[in-house]
């Protein structure tokens, strides 16, 4: 990306475009902040399955009553005390058999791929969404070049007319023609401006990029070109970024399926632990504690077949969206095929077109110097090869469109960006 700093102005192309974007875009960072708390919460899962260290100290001067033990001796007071106590030990406690703590961990790890897909398809929906913006912007700002010639043409039909008039060679009529001719025209060229300003802003806003600037966007014959050969490989084995991400949804759904059903599995935990008690640290023993402990759930209020029922709900929802998102994108596909096809016939037409159009430029200006034609008709010729220039501008974006479609639908984007960025 070239920035003019005398003329307030940003250079861009298509692949500077893109490749910023990828960088800075607001919803990648929130994608990948959603990343690393995934893999996060895989630590959080996993240090159910490790060993626990804790330290415990206690100590407290207190009364008691014997009653509330279930003692009463005779001739003795129910209440004993004051007396000091104190205990001081380290505990260690490690999980044996918990295959719902392992089975947690495991769909933690699914919530990972889930995120990284999650990612992925957030990168190629975003490059998508610039490349469109960039064309639009940049078929605006050709639009308004285009208008622009014909303005020109049409003042000088009007100038020329009002002379004609002046001279008793012209009617009223053809000079109102006329007139109405450039109105109408410089109507469509102040629209266009604005349009093309609207669209520059869109692209800005995108790119984060500051809004009083003036875009200045450029054509990239080189890059154009590895666009062109990037969408011709054979994607037979790519996945697809939606397809990718419905995949790991559903991976994450199974892999919850198992966490609710292993909430139905006892539970194994070993524990012990070593310290002083007594009524001081002077005046104590050192004892301990070693023991195992095993929970088996038998009823839970309905908690866990009720989770169980949602998950499998929600494992057939995904599987259901797995099937048409790849339906869906094997259609997108097939389009954008054909889109390109018909964008090339379509582009190479307008080649002849725009040819032809430079040919009788060069006609009426070859007429002008040997004085068989008028600056009138030069400026129409100038304004016939502007619009064969505009139609092939239009074809070329369709055709420019067409290819970043079917990257798109084969989540092959970011691909093409990192190449070029291989390449820096």
């Amino acid at each position: 990306m070239a920035q003019d700093i005398r003329q307030g102005s940003v250079r861009l192309t298509l692949k500077d475009a893109l490749q910023s974007v990828d960088a800075i875009n607001f919803q990648v960072m929130m994608a990948n902040a959603r990343l690393e708390q995934a893999i996060a919460r895989i630590s959080q899962a996993q240090s159910d399955l490790l060993p626990h260290f804790e330290g415990i100290v206690s100590g407290g001067r207190q009364t008691s009553d014997l009653r509330s033990g279930g003692m009463q001796f005779s001739g003795f007071g129910p209440h004993i005390g004051p007396y000091n106590n104190f205990d001081a030990r380290g505990r260690v406690t490690i999980a044996l058999f918990d295959p719902s703590a392992f089975e947690r961990f495991q769909a933690a790890k699914k919530g990972e791929n889930l995120s990284r897909a999650e990612l992925a398809k957030t990168r190629e929906d975003i490059l998508a969404l610039v490349a469109t913006l960039f064309v639009d912007a940049q078929r605006k700002q050709q639009t308004v070049g285009f208008l622009k010639t014909l303005l020109d043409k049409d003042q000088m039909a009007y100038d020329l007319s009002e002379d004609n008039v002046t001279q008793g060679t012209g009617t009223l009529l053809d000079s109102n023609k006329f007139k109405s001719d450039l109105d109408q025209t410089k109507y469509l060229y102040s629209q266009a401006k604005l349009q093309a300003q609207d669209a520059c802003l869109d692209l800005e806003a995108a790119l984060q990029l500051p809004l009083e600037e003036t875009l200045v966007l450029l054509d990239d014959k080189d890059f154009i070109k590895q666009l062109e050969n990037n969408a011709a490989i054979n994607f037979n084995n790519a996945t697809n970024a939606d397809v990718a991400l419905a995949f790991s949804q559903l991976e994450a759904n199974k892999a919850d399926q198992n966490a609710a059903i292993a909430d139905f599995l006892p539970k194994v935990s070993g524990s012990a632990d070593y310290g002083r008690s007594g009524e001081s640290p002077d005046h104590g023993s050192n004892t301990y504690f070693v023991g195992l402990k095993a929970t088996v759930p038998l009823w839970e209020g309905g908690n866990n077949q009720a989770k169980l029922k949602e998950v499998k709900g929600q494992i057939k929802e995904a599987q259901e969206n797995l099937l048409d998102t790849t339906q869906q994108e094997q259609v997108k596909q097939a389009h954008a095929r054909a889109a390109i096809a018909q964008a090339d016939d379509l582009r190479q037409a307008k080649v002849q077109k725009r040819q032809t159009a430079q040919r009788a430029l060069w006609i009426a200006l070859h007429a002008q110097e040997t004085g068989s034609g008028t600056v009138l008709e030069v400026m129409q010729a100038k304004a016939d090869l502007a619009i064969a220039e505009d139609e092939y501008n239009e074809a070329q974006a369709t055709w420019v469109m067409a290819h970043i479609d079917l990257l798109h639908a084969h989540g092959q984007l970011r691909e093409l960006v990192k190449k070029e960025e291989d390449k820096l």
